[in-house]
Formats: C-alpha cells, sequence, structure tokens
C-alpha cells in the first residue's frame, strides 16, 4: 500500500532494469530523454490528484517532481512529489490515485484498457453512487491521458536500447513494469491493442538468435481466420524476452530445429482481431 510520508511526499523511484543497466550504467541520451518523460508525467497526474484538475502548463502545476539520490542497484533515480497544495479531492487516497492513474495513462497510450476497472473501483470508493461525478473525473483522466503521450514516448525511451524494462516504485513498491512490448505499442502509430500475458501454443519457423527474434505461426484457437497463399495460418513475428534464451540448448532453440510446437507465455498485440506480434517471456 502506497502512503504519503510525514512531510507530505509521494517518494518514488525509477529503477532501469537489464541491459547496459546491469553494469550500473546507462546512456546519458535515452536517460534525460526517460526522465523528461517521467518528470511531466507526475506532474501534472500529481496535480491532478491533488485539484481535481488537467492543467496542461508546467508553470500552473502545484506539485513538483524532483530527482533524488538512490543507492545501485541496477540503475535508479529516486524522485519525490512535493505537493503545494492540496484541495481534498481524493482524501486519504492521493498515493493509490497517483500510482492508478499512472498506470491507466501507461496502459491508454498503449492501448491496453486492463487498468480501467482498478481505477473506476478507487473513484467509486470515493465517490460511491455519483455518477456524474465519476464519469466528469474519468473523462478529465481521458484528455490528461491523451495530452501525455508525447511524455509517455519519451519515458520509454532506453527500453530495448540501454535497458531491458523500467519499473517503476511508490514508497518502495512496485506499482508497474514498462518492457518491450509496453514500448512498442507506447510508439506505434497503428490502431493496436497490447493484451496481457497467457499461454499459447506455437511452431517456430525462423530464429534470429542474436537478436532475440523470430517467426511463429499459431496452433490453436488464437489461429487467424485468414490463410496465407500456401493455405497455412500466417507467420506472425515474434520477440523472445525470456533470458533463458542465452542458455545452450534452450527450449526456444530446440523448438526450432525441431519444428515441433512449444508452449510459451506471451503478450501479444491486435489489430483488427488478429494477433500482430508476440512477446514471448517464458516456456512452459
Amino acid at each position: 500500500m502506497v502512503e504519503m510520508q510525514e512531510d507530505g511526499s509521494i517518494r518514488l523511484e525509477i529503477r532501469y532494469e537489464g541491459g547496459d543497466a546491469e553494469s550500473h550504467q546507462i546512456d546519458m541520451t535515452a536517460l534525460g530523454e526517460s526522465l523528461q518523460g517521467f518528470g511531466r508525467i507526475y506532474a501534472v497526474i500529481g496535480h491532478f490528484a491533488a485539484t481535481g484538475q488537467y492543467a496542461k502548463q508546467m508553470q500552473a502545476l502545484s506539485v513538483k517532481t524532483y530527482a533524488q539520490e538512490a543507492e545501485p542497484k541496477c540503475f535508479s533515480v529516486g524522485a519525490l512529489l512535493s505537493f503545494a497544495t492540496t484541495s481534498g479531492w481524493f482524501q486519504g487516497l492521493l498515493p493509490a490515485v497517483i500510482t492508478a492513474v499512472t498506470a491507466y495513462v501507461l496502459h491508454r497510450c498503449s492501448g491496453n484498457s486492463e487498468e480501467m476497472r482498478h481505477l473506476r473501483e478507487l473513484l467509486e470508493q470515493q465517490y460511491g453512487k455519483d455518477q456524474k461525478m465519476m464519469e466528469r473525473m474519468m473523462d478529465t483522466i481521458d484528455r490528461l491521458a491523451d495530452g501525455l503521450r508525447p511524455s509517455v514516448r519519451k519515458s520509454v525511451a532506453p527500453v530495448g536500447s540501454t535497458c531491458d524494462r523500467i519499473d517503476l516504485y511508490a514508497n518502495g513498491d512496485r506499482h508497474q513494469t514498462i518492457d518491450q512490448a509496453v514500448k512498442d505499442a507506447v510508439m506505434s502509430s497503428e490502431d493496436e491493442q497490447l493484451i496481457g500475458e497467457r499461454p499459447y501454443s506455437i511452431i517456430i519457423s525462423e530464429m534470429d538468435y542474436d537478436r532475440r527474434t523470430c517467426k511463429i505461426r499459431l496452433t490453436d484457437e488464437d489461429l487467424s481466420s485468414s490463410l496465407d497463399e500456401d493455405g497455412h495460418p500466417p507467420r506472425i513475428n515474434a520477440v523472445i524476452t525470456d533470458p533463458a534464451i542465452e542458455m545452450e540448448g534452450n527450449a526456444y532453440l530446440q523448438a526450432f530445429m525441431t519444428r515441433k510446437p512449444i508452449t510459451v507465455k506471451a503478450k501479444a498485440t491486435l489489430k483488427d482481431g488478429d494477433i500482430t506480434r508476440l512477446y514471448i517471456s517464458d516456456s512452459a
């Protein structure tokens, strides 16, 4: 449970994991772009949580985000949300609203609406059956999320280039992970939707071992309604994020060599109801 500090602030941490970050270092250009994005995201969301209003101009915000020194673990940046004023819109729920709205903004920008339920539950806890107020707040949050799209794109810059993922913490509790699947969905200009992790049965038909990418065909109920010119299910691009890919004789390489089906856990992007890409995190 994320709580306010005694001084009325909220302590945050942006933790960059994997890649260069494993050596406690990170590309400065990507880091600078990412921190600019997160700085605006947290300031705008914090202002909304404190006042119930969406302010576009930085000078109008009642919340400031400060970078703080953090102990080296992977590569992390400590941050502090400091509130100039609060109006009691979310009395007692301020930290929870900030983490919930942050999650909603990230998922809305990546085409994933799963966080809507948790956010609505918090608003219902605050406003009960006042549907008019609920809809007003959700409309404000939607406009806020759409306005923050450029900042979200900046915030994910290091993923895939100098780190594997970004974990967001509030008062020591991790509340969000941004991986390659989320970044690609955020950066995509197409009308795609990112869905959560689940099992898939696949056949690996092509593999780039160095880049951890492959082409696969689905073998179960997730098959596309369309077939290719040879009458086969279409091949789908996939990214293997599972660290086990580095091990000799791993399950993915064995599946590729034998052309036998393998069950994997993966996130997927959808377009017009069809799977367009898999992000494989584990093998069964």
